[in-house]
């Protein structure tokens, strides 16, 4: 195979085929595919398993339960390394459609940006990788790795079935490294390549006192739902920042010299956080934005009612308040051990009246920055995007632990998409730039692991 000229050949196809390049994620966004009410998912599902097909692939279509997994799979040669490349076909809800301007499923071009749900999460990405195995077989006849790929249907609903679909086929699923890009860029506007994410453990309060919504005149002699949950909440999280739920900081493991050292030398993004959001980030400085952001656990309400919101001046005594929170974990913290500890705590705080409900545990995850592939990534990142941050561990939680916790393997994504591509909300959408270089990427980053010493 001769790569003499590897990169003009590959920037020259990208050129020449850039409509049909772009046609072929038009297609999949425009086939819904929600994973949350099953909305066209098994017809996604299908288009995939036709295009890898007819690309040449090993293709399985894997029960998973309740929407199937796709497994890819090219080459069995011992002498090359095996990638895995790992993605997901399903997305959020459309939401609120008057805040759409365009039809989430009809796909549609401005500027030089695509518009419709999944277009960066994670339908973007995932077109991105199948197109760059496609440039190889068409241009080279072969690829310079061993492919493994698993696209998931799930991966909105917490990956379900997915966890227990690899521990029984974990023999059969082994490769030398894990590589995806789910993500966005920085607020800088420059790719991130993450080696961890935080983990999950996402609960619903629902506290209840009286039976029923009573008028406010007996709020002086009745208890008050919302009061009740607001004590409680500031029991459970203090003004300090403090988590009060026993062993909440047990297990957590300290940056490396490593780490501290990539963390320091990280762009100061605050003048473009304040500049998006109206407000200047806030952290302790001994300990400065980026190990706050990514290497610290949080307790977030991420919603919180009681009463007749919303319904005018209706004044009434609450009987029941909700609050739903999310925590995100940093390697080793243990979700099960966290709700656990946090169901007794609340009763030990005397609220007998207070239910529990817990809406997934995701384990958080993290690959040593020492891989011996870290280094071949960030070549091929920045020969295709210029500068490039690194994030030990990045703030936000994806499924990594089903590759290094289950697996036992190292997994690298590299987030390219717009860094305001507004996944999960109205307007998603993603630059076509970022789309053809994410195929670049993908295409180089085989390129490069092929060339590692063994």
């Amino acid at each position: 195979m001769n790569l003499e000229h590897f990169e003009t050949t590959l920037k020259t196809y990208i050129r020449d085929n850039e409509a049909e390049l772009v046609d072929s994620l038009a297609q999949l966004v425009a086939q819904p595919s929600v994973s949350s009410t099953s909305e066209g998912v098994l017809e996604c599902c299908e288009m995939l398993i036709r295009k890898m097909e007819a690309m040449g692939l090993e293709v399985e279509k894997a029960p998973v339960e309740p929407h199937p997994a796709i497994i890819g799979r090219y080459g069995h040669d011992p002498a090359k390394k095996t990638v895995m490349i790992y993605a997901h076909y399903d997305v959020q809800p459309q939401g609120n459609l008057d805040l759409w301007h365009t039809k989430p499923f009809e796909p549609v071009i401005k500027d030089g940006v695509m518009y419709g749900r999944g277009t960066a999460d994670n339908k973007g990405p995932l077109m991105a990788h199948l197109n760059a195995v496609d440039f190889w077989l068409k241009q080279y006849g072969d690829l310079p790795v061993n492919l493994l790929m698993v696209f998931e249907g799930s991966e909105e609903s917490n990956s379900e079935g997915l966890p227990e679909f690899l521990r029984a086929h974990k023999e059969e699923l082994q490769a030398d490294v894990v590589f995806f890009s789910d993500g966005s860029k920085n607020h800088n506007d420059q790719p991130i390549i993450a080696l961890g994410v935080k983990g999950m453990l996402y609960v619903e309060l629902v506290l209840t006192t009286i039976n029923r919504d009573l008028h406010s005149q007996y709020a002086p002699v009745l208890p008050s739902a919302a009061w009740e949950l607001v004590h409680l909440l500031n029991k459970l999280k203090t003004d300090d920042g403090v988590v009060h739920i026993p062993g909440f900081y047990d297990g957590i493991k300290e940056p490396t010299e490593r780490e501290l050292d990539i963390y320091d030398h990280l762009p100061n993004v605050e003048k473009d956080i304040e500049k998006s959001y109206g407000v200047a980030p806030i952290y302790p400085k001994e300990k400065g934005y980026y190990l706050q952001l990514n290497n610290t656990p949080s307790f977030n309400i991420s919603g919180i009612y009681s009463g007749h919101v919303g319904q005018g001046t209706a004044t009434v005594l609450t009987s029941k308040a909700v609050a739903k929170i999310d925590m995100r974990l940093v390697v080793a913290q243990d979700g099960q051990k966290i709700l656990d500890n946090l169901k007794a705590y609340i009763k030990e705080l005397g609220y007998d009246n207070v239910e529990v409900i817990c809406h997934g545990i995701t384990e958080p995850s993290k690959t040593p920055t020492t891989t011996p592939y870290l280094e071949p990534i960030e070549r091929a990142t920045g020969a295709i995007f210029g500068k490039y941050m690194i994030y030990p561990n990045r703030p936000s939680t994806a499924p990594d632990y089903l590759w290094t916790n289950i697996l036992g393997l190292p997994a690298i994504q590299v987030r390219w998409c717009d860094s305001n591509s507004d996944n999960h909300a109205p307007n998603e959408h993603l630059t076509l730039s970022n789309y053809l270089r994410g195929i670049e990427l993908t295409a180089t980053v085989f390129k490069v692991i092929s060339e590692m010493d063994s």
